[in-house]
């Protein structure tokens, strides 16, 4: 356990199975291991909008991703004869007019982090949610971020040639727990260890110098822009189409969880305090 919590990670949402029900978008839910992603996934597809309180499943570790499907028409609606989630196994035509969303809730283990920018191209992805776990270190979770998304040749180059930015919300789960970091702390630390990751790399790039004139990084990878002391996560660089949006919410807050919901459904992004 950490942090007081169970650190199994996913479990009991829908999967593909013999039928794949109509979507007009994907949204990709991401993050390490213990992050929260699953419940998020439960959250968006299983909960009843009806009901007042809501209390997140038990999840496991996955080395599969689980997939659900958001019904536009049901958002914010309170009709409890109206799933959300499809299993698989419905061939409902009801039900195939009314999914919109669909969402991938990508496991956080790291011998699948290579394989996630395969998902993340314009043409699969329109948005993308990162989750944090709040009451934990933001090392591996940024380690992700910054080798499989900011830096990625593939990812950076196919947003870039589409004209368009990633968005991504960045969600700091269980702020309701003890320990908990809010989100602008949190947005600081990852800014920190993004800009440690990119000196590292730098420092590699020309030979264990420390020098600041080299525009290429290994491997083909994007740099990230630095113009002041560190870098500025609300200005990535030209080369870097993404956009970096953070929030956060405990799995008790249903004002944060729909929030993130709205972003999941349409896009919108959520108005902080």
């Amino acid at each position: 356990k950490k942090g007081g919590r169970d650190e199994r990670e996913t479990s009991s949402s829908s999967k593909l199975g013999r039928y794949e029900p109509p979507f007009q978008e994907t949204v990709v839910i991401c993050g390490a291991s213990g992050s929260g992603k699953t419940a998020l996934l439960h959250y968006l597809c299983c909960r009843n909008t009806a009901e007042i309180s809501w209390v997140p499943p038990v999840t496991v570790t996955s080395l599969v991703a689980n997939v659900g499907y958001l019904a536009e028409s049901n958002y914010g609606r309170d009709d409890s004869d109206d799933a959300a989630i499809t299993n698989g196994s419905s061939d409902s035509s009801n039900e195939r007019d009314k999914i919109a969303v669909r969402i991938i809730d990508y496991p956080g283990h790291p011998s699948l982090n290579t394989q996630l920018p395969t998902l993340l191209i314009p043409s699969t992805t329109s948005r993308l949610v990162f989750a944090f776990d709040a009451t934990q270190s933001v090392v591996e979770g940024v380690s992700l971020l910054y080798k499989s998304i900011l830096i990625h040749s593939q990812v950076c180059q196919s947003w870039k040639r589409s004209g368009k930015k990633l968005v991504i919300l960045v969600v700091c789960t269980k702020s309701d727990e003890k320990g908990a970091k809010n989100h602008k702390r949190m947005k600081i630390q990852v800014r920190n260890e993004l800009d440690r990751l990119r000196k590292v790399d730098l420092a590699l790039a020309n030979g264990g110098s420390n020098g600041e004139n080299n525009n290429h990084g290994r491997n083909g990878a994007v740099k990230l822009e630095v113009k002041g002391k560190t870098i500025d996560l609300e200005h990535l660089g030209d080369d870097i189409p993404v956009s970096l949006h953070f929030m956060e919410t405990g799995f008790c807050d249903l004002a944060g969880l729909n929030a993130v919901r709205e972003f999941v459904a349409n896009g919108t992004l959520p108005k902080l305090k």
